[in-house]
């Protein structure tokens, strides 16, 4: 029965999202065609309809030069189609837009234009234009006598509009998209000269518009037809020469029998000949000199194509009426000259110092050069005496621009006069060598308030090499939540009024831009992945009323490209070590709560591991498409210092204190839909558990290595490190960690205006101890029961808001709870005058998406 009552919480869980549903269609309601004129039609939907879709007789009748189409809803439905017949396909090539939607259906930024009234508007503007002129015109009196007087002039008044003017309100809002008959003539148009591309040269479209009251929904009837297929494919080479790399590489060719007829496919196999021919040498080939030869036949609908490639041409002794055709030629590489300082801006680069490496020549124009030469000719793969290859060319401009060295790189090349030969030139712009930033983030959660600087120093060229150093230092102040008592459940809890929590401590990375394989571990194809070595050093000094810690952190590792959107990290090796001095009060609650590393966390103590992470992600930041995010990651502990302390016959200590020693797992995932360039959802799933190992006494994960959750980026209604373990009631924050975690998120985020946007969020989740701890009732993972980890899930909700500033965006969320696992009955939605949502509501601000 219980459980029966956990299940219905779920259901409860959603009541908020579905009211602030219910308030945006109540908004809704507004008249988006209040402001049309009379024989004006606001555009609402375009649909594609294919004919054989069509059972019942269309009613027509005469508006804006089309016939007007009544066609039934349930005729409308999707077929299954290749890909290039997909709606969304079709949709692409139509001019006119309906209005920006959000939520499904709202047309929010539509509402926002319908606020202002046009006419009253107008008549605002043209007193307030008249008050403008009348002061300017006094200011331009008083500037006469100004400039007799040598003084600076005054500015004049400005006639752009205010900030949450009339205009202004407009400007940041959306026009109506009236129906337009031309539009939808040239949307016809396209989708016909779409599908001839597509092999549909039979591809009959007409348009219907459905009119209702103010409102238009545009149909685009399609009779795509038997589409063309390739039944032969053939070669005519005027340059035999070629006749080898072409037949040899036909294996892949993107234009094959059977296929349907594709100019696209015809595009890219043009593309794909000229890069195969540029790969073996041939510098001064390009896709002009590719031709298609196409026969149809209407009654088999077959094509046939001719793959034909010309003769190289010029103009003789640059003569415009005289072309001569020669064979295409491979062109080898003379000579390759790095021009370091070059700058595009000035007309003429002069070079004061020249140097010679394996053959390159590295130009200078001063005499201290800024990089050894091996740093920049490992990222170079043009060779002198090489034939020339497009591929080289590629790694080379990838390669110089991974760097982060330069902020310019331009590879040019110069033929000799009647020579095969060519001389490159490769045109270097360095980066600014030293940087210096300040960054402050404040932060209230909870009522744990706080704010947090930072100041970081960057050299982008440390040792000569490209190595890049930054320097962190960060500092943070911060109002905690204290405990009281030597009873960790039922100690009394303080909000702290004053900063009472003080953090500061360096962050020191350098890396380093080639693999620097000590143990010779790993082997990477530095033309693919950019391999980095990273070196890194952490202090941090933590003092809180309770405790005070040291910690110290280096670590050494790996970063590379595996593909064009995977990403690997392995951390070889990596050491923490940790000297705290602790209040007596604060031993006592350590003490009593059973956790063996807890209380090691906060004793002189080391911690040393490994770590690999492979991150996938397909984002394309010019593209509105959907895209994903997936993070796994393993980590261990103890297994070499293990290894030693079991040959020495030893116990596992390490300066006479037990060392950690476990394995960890985590996957990260996250899907993005997005529904325009407006809105979108995203989706979070995290979880993670690590298991203890070897040690007897040590039942759960180091303190640093643990799970909590909590706080601005995770289950936004609990304050950070405030929930769990399972269904405990701890009040003892820093024991608030788990050794599994389980977090789903889920947020529709809404761009208002131009800068300032919305997001309405669901979060849930909560950790638990892999060992049960009679010190943390309820706090470990059960797949069942009463306390299965179903049941002891908690839910938040909430607003947000995104502050859009181009550089960054600063959020302020809002997360409410409506499951809370420490509760042992069912729970109800709160009334917004509850005292229980004031004292529970949780206010984070941040930088970034949480997610």
């Amino acid at each position: 029965m219980k459980r029966e009552v956990y299940h219905i919480q779920w259901l409860k869980a959603c009541y908020a999202p579905l009211l602030i549903l219910a308030l945006a269609t109540l908004f809704a309601s507004c008249n988006p065609a209040k402001r049309l004129e009379s024989g004006q039609y606001l555009l609402t939907k375009n649909n594609v309809v294919y004919q054989s879709q069509l059972t019942a007789k269309p009613q027509k009748n005469n508006l804006i030069n089309n016939n007007i189409t009544a066609i039934p809803g349930s005729e409308i439905q999707k077929l299954a189609l290749p890909p290039e017949l997909a709606v969304n396909q079709i949709l692409a090539y139509v001019k006119q837009k309906p209005n920006t939607k959000i939520l499904g259906g709202i047309p929010l930024h539509l509402l926002v234009y319908n606020l202002v009234d046009p006419e009253k508007m107008k008549e605002k503007r043209v007193l307030k234009d008249r008050k403008i002129d009348e002061k300017n015109k006094k200011i331009e009196e008083k500037n006469i006598i100004r400039e007799q007087k040598d003084k600076k002039p005054r500015p004049y008044k400005s006639k752009e509009p205010k900030a949450f003017s009339r205009e202004w309100v407009r400007g940041v809002g959306e026009a109506p998209v009236i129906l337009d008959s031309v539009y939808m003539a040239g949307s016809v148009e396209q989708i016909r000269r779409y599908l001839h591309t597509k092999g549909y040269f039979d591809a009959s479209v007409r348009d219907s518009v459905h009119v209702k009251g103010n409102y238009a929904e545009v149909f685009y009837i399609i009779r795509q037809g038997k589409p063309y297929t390739i039944n032969r494919v053939t070669y005519e080479l005027d340059d035999t020469t070629l006749a080898n790399v072409i037949y040899k590489d036909s294996v892949n060719s993107l234009i094959r029998d059977g296929a349907n007829y594709d100019e696209d496919a015809l595009k890219n196999e043009r593309d794909r000949i000229t890069k195969v021919l540029k790969d073996d040498g041939y510098y001064a080939f390009s896709k002009e000199y590719i031709h298609y030869d196409i026969d149809t036949n209407a009654s088999t609908k077959k094509a046939s194509i001719t793959i034909g490639i010309k003769k190289y041409a010029y103009l003789y002794a640059g003569r415009t009426d005289s072309v001569i055709e020669t064979l295409h030629s491979k062109y080898f590489i003379r000579r390759v000259i790095i021009q370091m300082g070059y700058n595009p801006v000035e007309p003429n680069y002069v070079a004061s110092d020249t140097t010679f490496s394996n053959g390159y020549i590295i130009t200078y124009p001063h005499s201290s050069p800024e990089y050894h030469p091996h740093s920049i000719l490992s990222k170079i793969y043009i060779k002198p005496g090489d034939m020339y290859e497009s591929v080289n060319v590629e790694n080379t401009y990838s390669g110089l621009s991974q760097l982060k060295a330069f902020r310019y790189v331009n590879i040019h090349w110069v033929p000799l006069a009647d020579s095969n030969k060519l001389d490159c030139y490769i045109q270097l712009m360095p980066n600014t060598k030293l940087s210096m930033a300040l960054e402050a983030v404040g932060n209230n959660t909870g009522g744990d308030w706080g704010l947090q600087g930072d100041v970081l120093y960057q050299d982008n060229n440390l040792l000569k090499g490209a190595e890049i150093l930054q320097v962190k230092l960060k500092g943070a102040w911060e109002a905690q939540t204290l405990i009281s008592g030597s009873n960790t459940n039922n100690g009394d809890l303080s909000k702290g009024l004053t900063l009472n929590t003080f953090e500061i401590g360096p962050d020191i990375s350098l890396s380093v831009p080639r693999p620097l394989n000590v143990f010779n571990l790993i082997r990477i194809n530095p033309a693919i992945a950019n391999p980095q070595t990273a070196f890194r050093i952490i202090g941090d000094y933590q003092n809180q009323p309770s405790y005070q810690r040291y910690i110290v952190t280096g670590s050494y590792g790996y970063d590379w490209n595996c593909w064009k959107h995977d990403h690997m990290n392995i951390t070889l090796f990596e050491v923490n070590y940790v000297n705290a001095i602790n209040s007596q009060a604060f031993i006592d609650n350590i003490i009593a709560t059973g956790n063996f590393f807890l209380r090691n966390s906060f004793t002189t103590h080391a911690i040393t591991d490994g770590r690999v992470t492979w991150i996938f992600n397909n984002q394309a930041l010019t593209k509105l498409r959907n895209f994903d995010y997936l993070k796994i990651s393993g980590e261990w502990s103890g297994f070499l210092l293990h290894l030693v302390d079991h040959w020495l016959n030893q116990p596992d200590q390490i300066i006479a204190n037990p060392y950690s020693h476990y394995v960890k797992a985590d996957i990260d995932y996250r899907h993005y839909i997005v529904l325009s360039k407006d809105d979108k959802l995203a989706f979070r799933f995290l979880a993670g558990a690590g298991l203890p190992l070897l040690n007897d006494a040590a039942q759960e994960l180091p303190f640093d290595k643990s799970y909590w959750a909590g706080g601005s980026n995770d289950i936004r209604a609990w304050a950070a490190r405030t929930l769990g373990p399972g269904a405990s009631n701890q009040s003892l924050v820093v024991a608030q960690v788990g050794d599994i975690k389980l977090e789903a998120n889920e947020e529709y985020r809404l761009n208002v205006i131009k800068f300032f946007g919305l997001a309405f969020f669901l979060d849930e989740g909560n950790i638990w101890l892999l060992n049960k701890n009679p010190s943390v009732l309820h706090g470990e993972f059960e797949l069942s029961g009463r306390y299965g980890f179903l049941n002891e899930l908690a839910v938040g909700t909430g607003v947000g808001f995104r502050f859009d500033f181009t550089y960054f965006v600063f959020r302020v969320d809002l997360g409410l709870p409506l499951v809370d696992p420490t509760k042992d009955n069912s729970w109800s939605l709160p009334q917004i005058h509850d005292t229980f949502v004031i004292r529970r509501l949780a206010v984070n601000y941040g930088i970034g998406f949480p997610f």
